[in-house]
């Protein structure tokens, strides 16, 4: 831990505090012969984003952020997985869509590719409550596509403004109340036994805004044992008590009583039969179900244009079933409490003569889990193994600070410590007690530069910094019995990035970032002989990732559009050693050197929206010594979606069409699977098709 202290004024010494005045003191006077100039950031886009925790426009953040529409997430598409939503982000790698019990895994430069289900190392927003919990762990089966209005994603580490875990953020917004009222219905079906039902509303009354939102999913799978069904149902209420307040309520209910899982197969088993299931998923019954609902209230108020308050307060509660493909404890009970809140003040106005602003706050947060373990007897549960509570408490303090030290030139700065305790009450105690705490606290600085070159080049660099610590689940996977795994040490990370944006001609946007990142500590999941299917977690001494990104989009012609968005990656092992030897210079698994996506969408006067999207992922390791590769692929999807609407009606029928190419592919590798068992194959071509029906 580096502990805040500052041996000179004005100098920055990283680990260590530093204060947006001070870099003031430094810049006054070398900056006052610049003239004042109109250009800077009136020139990049009006979309309004909230991921820095300073609201501004989309291309006036000083580090790699993306941004997506509701057109973009929800028009033409399944709205089946998130994956349709943010193929187009680069840096952003995805896997497990097809996979209901692990639920999809995404990767930001390599945060998040160790999850053996869910998502790790990336912190996830909706409506600005927290959807990860404090030990990092992030699921995603309660956000529904089909509510979706807008998402950010900030690519790199930023523990400066979100904590533990912080190796990305993925901020999601549903829609807000309608001004003018409406009622929605749309209904799909498609191959594997998909079914889809959805219903939306809203409108306003006065000061007064509503939006409600329920669906119901099944499908039967494209493997042996994978059927899922799942209910949703989202609420918002806002209420604009005065032309400078406002109250938000938020409802989030997902009840998943199936979600079977076909488990992971070997390269020999895929080309004798894709669809099949492993044995022992099989002969377990292996799969989960879930019930999961949160509450959330959220208030902000302006005293003037240069103040302004926020509080946040949440309570969500989740019942979760296990059922792994081995006996010895193969059954999982846990009930969870999440619970916590946040308080910020943002300031607006001047620093000396120059435009400043900051936001200090505070998020305090705490994770209640009774896990309890039980033998798994052909899917039923036997003897308990295992009972112990979990707890996480977090308490974080922050400042983002804002400074435009010329019309050109501007500065981010964020600073944050957090105060972290995990602790363990074992109440099995038949073979000991392994009850134990274990706290962690930890500095963490960031800066970012921005600087608008013209109109159509814009220039930043960011220097920031993030620290992981095990997740709960992976902490009570110690395979030395009960209670959590002395041998697991936080992860850490420091970004280094420069990047590129603007605008090509009047129409093309484009962004262009290279980053390199030190680790230390990275944690790495395995698996052991004697319980094939349960991950494990170790950690590497040290690594190294560095990358490029890239991405370019918008009109070409009228009606024509395309984004194109590519990704390098060399993600490689330092210091490493294991049971498999010395794997210095070995490659991270799980994530590969090249991916890329390629969309085209066409609209036409007359209601009919056209897409053709292709994604390439190229070859990646599917074990930290690099003795097996899966082979690359090319997927291409095809969207057709006509809109027509006359009076108070709109009906809008729509189909799509997944790998066109009938490539044979894997959608999940399991890192690291005792056995050879990596891979969770892809269906070939399939489609679904459905309509929406809406009234005004």
């Amino acid at each position: 831990m580096h502990k805040s202290k500052c041996k000179r004024p004005g100098r920055w010494l990283p680990g260590r505090c530093i204060s947006l005045p001070m870099l003031f003191l430094l810049c006054k006077f070398s900056l006052q012969a610049q003239q004042a100039d109109t250009l800077l950031f009136d020139i990049l886009d009006s979309v309004i984003v909230t991921a820095s925790r300073l609201e501004s426009r989309e291309g006036g953040q000083p580090f790699s952020l993306s941004v997506l529409s509701r057109e973009q997430i929800q028009e033409g598409q399944q709205q089946l997985t998130l994956d349709e939503a943010l193929a187009g982000v680069p840096g952003l790698f995805m896997m497990g869509a097809d996979n209901f019990s692990q639920d999809i895994r995404l990767s930001l430069r390599g945060f998040g590719a160790r999850a053996a289900f869910g998502i790790r190392g990336i912190k996830v927003m909706v409506d600005g409550l927290p959807e990860s919990t404090p030990d990092g762990q992030g699921q995603v089966d309660n956000i529904d596509v089909g509510l979706l209005g807008q998402a950010e994603v900030v690519r790199g580490p930023a523990s400066g403004l979100y904590g533990n875990a912080a190796g990305g953020v993925i901020s999601f917004a549903s829609e807000e109340p309608p001004a003018q009222p409406f009622a929605e219905a749309r209904l799909s079906g498609g191959s594997f036994g998909f079914q889809r039902y959805q219903l939306k509303g809203g409108g306003q009354q006065g000061r007064l805004g509503f939006l409600a939102y329920g669906s119901h999913t099944r499908t039967y799978g494209y493997r042996e044992h994978s059927k899922m069904q799942a209910t949703l149902f989202n609420g918002k209420l806002n209420y604009d008590y005065s032309t400078k307040g406002r109250l938000q309520f938020l409802l989030n209910f997902v009840d998943s009583p199936e979600a079977e899982d076909a488990g992971a197969i070997s390269r020999e088993s895929f080309a004798e039969n894709r669809r099949q299931a492993w044995s022992r998923n099989l002969d377990f019954d292996a799969g989960e179900a879930v019930r999961q609902g949160r509450v959330g209230v959220r208030w902000e108020q302006a005293w003037s244009e240069h103040h302004q308050v926020e509080a946040r307060l949440f309570y969500l509660s989740r019942d979760f079933e296990n059922r792994l493909p081995f006996e010895a404890g193969g059954i999982v009970e846990l009930e969870r409490q999440f619970f916590g809140g946040g308080f910020s003040y943002r300031y607006q106005g001047e620093l000396g003569s120059l435009p400043y602003r900051f936001r200090l706050g505070m998020d305090a947060e705490q994770q209640q889990d009774s896990r309890q373990r039980f033998d798994n007897l052909a899917g039923r549960p036997g003897e308990q193994s295992l009972q112990q509570e979990e707890i996480f408490r977090s308490l974080g303090l922050f400042w983002v600070q804002e400074l435009e030290l010329s019309a050109r030139l501007k500065a981010l700065l964020s600073t944050r410590f957090d105060a972290l305790k995990l602790e363990a009450r074992d109440h099995f105690l038949a073979d000991g007690d392994d009850s134990g705490s274990t706290p962690y606290h930890n500095f963490n600085p960031s800066l970012g530069l921005l600087y608008a070159y013209s109109p159509r080049l814009r220039i930043n660099a960011n220097l920031s910094t993030s620290f992981e610590t095990p997740a709960l689940s992976e902490l009570s996977a110690n395979p030395m019995g009960g209670g959590f795994n002395p041998g697991l040490s936080p992860q850490r990370a420091v970004n280094y990035e420069l990047g590129l944006g603007g605008v090509i001609g009047k129409r093309l946007h484009y962004q262009l970032t290279s980053f390199y990142i030190t680790l230390q500590d990275e944690l790495v999941p395995y698996e052991l002989e004697d319980s094939p299917g349960r991950t494990f977690y170790r950690n590497a001494g040290r690594s190294s990732r560095q990358g490029v990104e890239a991405s370019l989009g918008g009109q070409i012609m009228s009606g024509l559009s395309a984004s194109l968005a590519y990704t390098w990656s060399d993600f490689v092992y330092r210091e490493y050693l294991s049971s498999a030897g010395n794997l210095r210079g070995k490659h991270l698994p799980g994530v590969p050197s090249h991916f890329a996506f390629l969309n085209f969408r066409y609209v036409h006067p007359s209601g009919l929206l056209a897409s053709l999207r292709c994604r390439y992922t190229g070859a990646l390791y599917t074990n930290d010594a690099n003795a097996e590769q899966d082979n690359a692929y090319l997927d291409l999807g095809l969207r057709l979606n006509y809109s027509h609407r006359w009076k108070k009606w709109r009906l809008a029928p729509f189909l799509g069409i997944n790998n066109l190419l009938n490539a044979r592919y894997n959608s999940n590798v399991r890192i690291n699977a005792f056995g050879g068992r990596y891979y969770e194959p892809a269906p070939g071509i399939h489609g679904f098709l459905g309509v929406k029906v809406v009234r005004f």
